[in-house]
């Protein structure tokens, strides 16, 4: 494609938002979006943002677990939340969080202190789920922490677990052997990734009446996209909402 061409469509990308429109968030009706499940939901949550930014949105951005800190995020802790207001309206967006000293990351402040700021911002993101980096991952009897304010629960899974051993793709992998009945060393398949999407004890788990969306993160990984369109298509027959891409991807347009 011709350079003309890729700048056209960032443009539109960034003008009209991209993942935005891929998830159907209706983020006029449903603010408060949490994000749980695998790897790539620090990075969803960025590009949100960057769309957001561009539609002139406030954005406060936040974790009830950990998240990985961005220095060049404006950064408000727990002990200074006076000030959401002036840098949300300096910067567009603010990281409300305080910092854990050993790992750097950020970590969540009080569910009570954070809804209270819910007013003060037109979207706010939540983390609300830890995978180590790892695609895939049924969460544990303490996990997800999603807040109960939130309107929306995106879970992401990276496709590249297609095919390869649960031991290696899943965080905690134990629970994702014993959820699925499969031993360790069995290869995840699409079947698989369905099953925990919408399952309660899986990444439906505590949605509640909470909007759900899937996102299949790693298309790119994929020799082609048939098994994402059909476990897409899947997951639409059962009700659920889904799409699948590559924030890998989209990050160079």
């Amino acid at each position: 494609r011709r350079s003309s061409d890729l700048g056209m469509k960032e443009v539109r990308m960034k003008r009209y938002g991209y993942f935005l429109d891929l998830l159907k968030l209706d983020i006029e009706k449903y603010p408060v979006i949490a994000v749980v499940g695998g790897g790539g939901k620090t990075s969803l949550i960025y590009r949100l943002n960057e769309e957001l930014q561009a539609l002139g949105k406030k954005v406060i951005i936040s974790t009830t677990t950990h998240m990985a800190y961005d220095p060049m995020l404006p950064l408000v802790k727990s002990t200074d939340l006076e000030q959401v207001s002036e840098m949300l309206k300096e910067h567009g967006f603010a990281a409300v969080a305080d910092i854990e000293e050993t790992s750097g990351k950020m970590c969540a402040i009080e569910e009570t202190a954070l809804k209270k700021l819910v007013p003060l911002c037109d979207v706010m993101l939540i983390e609300a789920d830890g995978a180590k980096r790892k695609p895939l991952k049924v969460p544990a009897d303490w996990e997800p922490v999603i807040p109960d304010f939130a309107d929306v629960v995106v879970s992401v899974i990276g496709l590249d677990c297609l095919g390869k051993p649960i031991c290696e793709t899943a965080h905690r992998a134990e629970y994702t052997s014993s959820f699925l009945e499969k031993n360790l060393e069995a290869p995840v398949t699409a079947e698989d990734i369905e099953k925990i999407a919408t399952s309660v004890h899986g990444l439906y788990k505590n949605v509640d009446h909470k909007v759900y969306r899937v996102y299949l993160n790693k298309a790119d990984v994929l020799p082609d996209c048939s098994s994402a369109e059909h476990i897409v298509e899947d997951l639409e027959k059962q009700g659920t909402i889904a799409a699948y891409g590559s924030l890998r991807e989209a990050e160079r347009l």
